[in-house]
């Protein structure tokens, strides 16, 4: 190498300093330590100021109500509940805009690091303001300078997933979040086990801020709040501009399955062809990553598992590996099966996103397309990239699980694909209809967006399914009309409150008979009015070689239960070999 080079754009690599430090001894390299600020590629990207967009009736409706709120620095939580496309990020906006008038901050929180990337660009749009971005992939030096800019005073808007709700913000008026329903906001892997949602309503009570929940599939006890005037209720039942709801078709795979073992319906495969010939966007959902979901010996039944989670293993056909989704664990794949030693009888079943990939390349050898799941999204920035690279039309496909439909816009997308959700509806969780209610409605949701018609194929083993048909409609009303007779009538949320009691230890006799010692003494000191379920083992039963069980409690009166956990908590004797978990509100009461 003659000369130096001097490069525009960070470079992420996988290289430790060690030879960089190698190169610049050489003087092969010249380094420069730079601030954050020079290494954010978010920051230094120009964006074009855009004006406020017109607001229909029901639109300004719902702003004047949050206004208000804002304007009288008055604790409330509204609830804006409308459908995809319905125009709640232009309240969001204008919401933000009214609190910076009255010389008041704001937080703005999305679920996922996906999305974070398009509210920067939609704020930075809009704002002068210096905005501070806050999630977990940003360095602990960017993390420093932003959490400096926010006490300083530089910072008047706050952008960033559940962790944003910290964010040192002072004089804060507004707090947003926008799908409010998804489950990203709740932190139930670790302690402190918090929902973001429940933490910003308490930090707006302190602070006499507003907050605002937007979602077009709200959660069954946000909505039923709303309902019961404990939140304020604010519906948007029309889409913005000239477009309008996808038409949806459901196919009957049983059906289908008998005409081609592919795993695409003759309607999706001709529906693709017709928009790649129109130059229009197809998006492709299936919520599971890699290739082949399992391994299987046909002749004994065995079942390639984690050794240290009781998980199957999924295959990677890029790396050719079999992979542990849980603990990460990887291992060649077999040639013969452990058990029976047999070779000609093991058999790959299921498939991810990246075989569909692989397969619509062999069907259509001309169609570009970009996968984006957890395998493709390890880079830093590399959310921004592709969704980038698929807005600007360099692909005619997206494909990928459910990051791909919460809450993105892309007006060229006419088509979309969903492929085999059904299998989240057989877990033995009560929230498993609501997920797959979420997940299809937010999917059906990303079509025709813009003045072009949407087409929506729901491929389906479960055409009959109820959840299946209301979230084919969009029907949220429907929906929730069943879902909270059945919440209702089992004493479930938002009927009753629940904590999840969970148990660990790396003896799984142990963790199970401490699960049940724990128990029967909360029953000794638990008062009438609370249920406790039996010890069952968790649905990861075993994961990083821990095993874990579980109970429930369901009650009303949760800063009493709450209370008793804890002296109950210190009367144990928790050996060091066991660990308690105890989870308020959870999420799944099954993993």
């Amino acid at each position: 190498v003659t000369g130096v080079q001097t490069c525009a754009l960070p470079i992420y690599t996988k290289l430790s300093k060690a030879p960089v430090d190698s190169l610049v001894k050489k003087k092969i390299l010249n380094a420069k330590k730079l601030f954050s600020d020079e290494l954010d590629i978010l920051k230094n990207f120009e964006y074009f100021q855009t004006k406020e967009k017109v607001l229909n009736d029901e639109q300004q409706i719902a702003l004047d109500n949050i206004s208000s709120s804002i304007e009288k620095s008055k604790f409330e939580t509204h609830l804006i509940f409308g459908i995809t496309g319905s125009g709640k990020t232009e309240i969001y906006l204008r919401a933000i805009q009214k609190a910076l008038a009255l010389n008041k901050n704001a937080i703005m929180m999305v679920p996922e690091i996906a999305l974070t990337s398009q509210t920067i660009e939609r704020f930075r749009s809009r704002f002068k303001e210096q905005i501070a971005i806050i999630h977990h992939k940003r360095s602990a030096g960017e993390k420093t300078k932003e959490w400096e800019n926010i006490i300083s005073g530089k910072a008047k808007i706050v952008i960033g997933a559940r962790s944003s709700i910290f964010a040192p913000v002072k004089n804060l008026g507004l707090i947003i979040l926008d799908e409010e329903h998804d489950s990203s906001y709740k932190q139930s892997e670790e302690m402190p086990s918090y929902n973001a949602k429940h933490l910003a309503i308490m930090r707006a009570k302190f602070s006499s801020a507003t907050v605002v929940l937007g979602s077009a599939t709200p959660s069954i006890e946000s909505y039923y709040n709303a309902t019961h005037k404990k939140y304020t209720l604010n519906t948007l039942l029309k889409r913005i501009g000239k477009s309008n709801l996808a038409q949806v078709k459901i196919i009957n795979m049983k059906e289908e399955i008998k005409k081609s073992k592919s795993y695409f319906s003759n309607d999706l495969l001709d529906a693709i062809k017709q928009r790649h010939e129109k130059g229009e966007q197809t998006l492709i959902f299936l919520n599971r990553r890699g290739y082949n979901t399992s391994l299987h010996c046909l002749k004994c039944d065995y079942i390639f598992k984690c050794k240290h989670c009781d998980i199957t293993l999924t295959y990677h056909k890029k790396e050719n590996v079999l992979s542990c989704h849980s603990c990460g664990f990887k291992t060649r794949t077999a040639q013969n099966c452990p058990e029976c030693h047999s070779s000609e009888y093991i058999k790959y079943k299921g498939f991810g996103t990246e075989h569909i990939q692989s397969a619509l390349h062999a069907i259509f050898p001309n169609i570009k397309t970009i996968r984006i799941d957890r395998d493709t999204t390890t880079q830093k920035h590399s959310h921004e990239t592709l969704f980038k690279q698929f807005k600007s039309g360099k692909a005619d496909i997206l494909i990928g699980t459910q990051m791909i439909v919460k809450g993105l816009h892309f007006p060229s997308v006419t088509l979309v694909g969903i492929l085999n959700t059904d299998g989240a509806l057989n877990i033995p969780d009560f929230r498993s209809s609501e997920t797959v209610f979420q997940l299809v409605t937010q999917a059906c949701g990303r079509a025709g967006r813009s003045s072009l018609p949407g087409e929506v194929i729901i491929q389906s083993y479960m055409p009959e399914n109820d959840t299946i048909k209301l979230a084919s409609q969009q029907d949220y009303l429907g929906f929730y009309a069943s879902e909270i007779e059945n919440r209702k009538l089992f004493s479930y949320p938002p009927f009753s409150q629940m904590a999840k009691i969970v148990m660990s230890s790396q003896d799984e006799k142990k963790a199970e008979s401490f699960a049940i010692f724990f128990r029967n003494k909360l029953i000794k000191n638990l008062t009438s009015g609370y249920k406790i379920h039996p010890v069952l083992p968790s649905g990861r039963a075993k994961v990083k070689d821990v095993f874990r069980f579980h109970f429930l409690i369901r009650g009303k009166n949760m800063p009493l239960l709450s209370s008793i956990l804890d002296k109950v908590k210190n009367e144990v004797n928790l050996p060091h070999s066991i660990s308690l978990f105890i989870d308020i509100d959870p999420i799944s009461t099954f993993f």
